[in-house]
């Protein structure tokens, strides 16, 4: 399968390595040519990561790379059977993007959004094709998490929605169905608990480092809530909480003044070296 992704932020990045890995070939788009030359170089470190996992075989790493073109021209893309979009989470930039792939990429292929909190239905009314277009939402870090959500507009038809459960088998993801709804399942519930994991260190309910072995001791998270805000990056998780809470006409979304703070700060978490953690290595793939 030739497959296309849109944005070579940190989720483009993650994206393009998932179906890399699994021997489809990729095209991985972005405007920015330094954008595609970080995503390329992330990748790479974090197959020499797996390799030291022992989960990836040291002779894997140039014949997943080797699988990864990068494009500046959308046009690259024609042919795909699959085209991912991954840029930033504004409507009217995805829109602009799917426009574009509505006339490049002709049916059969599928055009899908990672998006799980702006309306797919609206991005597919432009569209000539509605029917084949759909959410296939990934999560962070997009090579290890083992969920996808498949998140149907209302034109998304039976067929789309049954090959994207097909294709999330191929690449060794577990996929779940949600009808359009603002955060999907999984960011509808997390953004909730980790706005309120701020706000409780914001009153001093408790330390965020209590917090976050609370939520991993007594819950049984992986990762603490504040963690993870770190992990998604801070302005993303701003971001995404102004969307929802925008919405669903929710303010228990909106996002507390100290994270807010944090990001006019330029403190994103992980991925600048700080957040409300400091990390040892500032820089890393920005999210787009």
């Amino acid at each position: 399968m030739r497959v296309g992704v849109c944005g070579a932020g940190l989720m483009g990045a993650g994206i393009a390595q998932v179906f890399a890995s699994s021997g489809h070939v990729v095209v991985l788009y972005d405007m920015d040519a330094t954008a595609i030359e970080r995503a390329l170089g992330h990748i790479a470190r974090d197959l020499q990561v797996g390799v030291a996992r022992g989960k990836v075989a040291p002779e894997q790493i140039g014949v997943i790379t080797g699988r990864i073109s990068g494009a500046e021209d959308l046009s690259k893309l024609a042919g795909s059977d699959l085209v991912i979009e991954a840029v930033a989470e504004q409507l009217e930039t995805k829109k602009d993007v799917f426009a574009a792939l509505d006339e490049i990429c002709l049916p059969p292929a599928l055009l899908v959004s990672n998006t799980s909190t702006l309306s797919l239905t609206e991005i597919a009314a432009g569209l000539r094709y509605p029917d084949r277009f759909s959410g296939l939402h990934f999560f962070n870090p997009a090579q290890r998490m083992q969920l996808v959500e498949i998140l149907p507009a209302r034109q998304t038809s039976p067929a789309t929605i049954g090959r994207l459960r097909e294709i999330a088998g191929d690449i060794g993801k577990t996929a779940v169905v949600a009808k359009e709804s603002p955060g999907g399942i999984v960011s509808r519930l997390q953004l909730l608990v980790r706005n309120e994991a701020i706000r409780m260190v914001s009153e001093g309910v408790a330390t965020k480092e209590d917090i976050d072995t609370a939520m991993k001791l007594g819950s049984g998270w992986p990762m603490g809530p504040i963690e993870l805000s770190d992990l998604v990056g801070l302005d993303v998780h701003t971001n995404n909480s102004d969307l929802l809470a925008d919405a669903l006409g929710d303010d228990r979304f909106r996002p507390d003044p100290l994270v807010r703070n944090l990001v006019q700060e330029g403190h994103y978490g992980r991925k600048t070296g700080r957040g409300f953690y400091v990390y040892e290595q500032e820089g890393g793939v920005h999210d787009r």
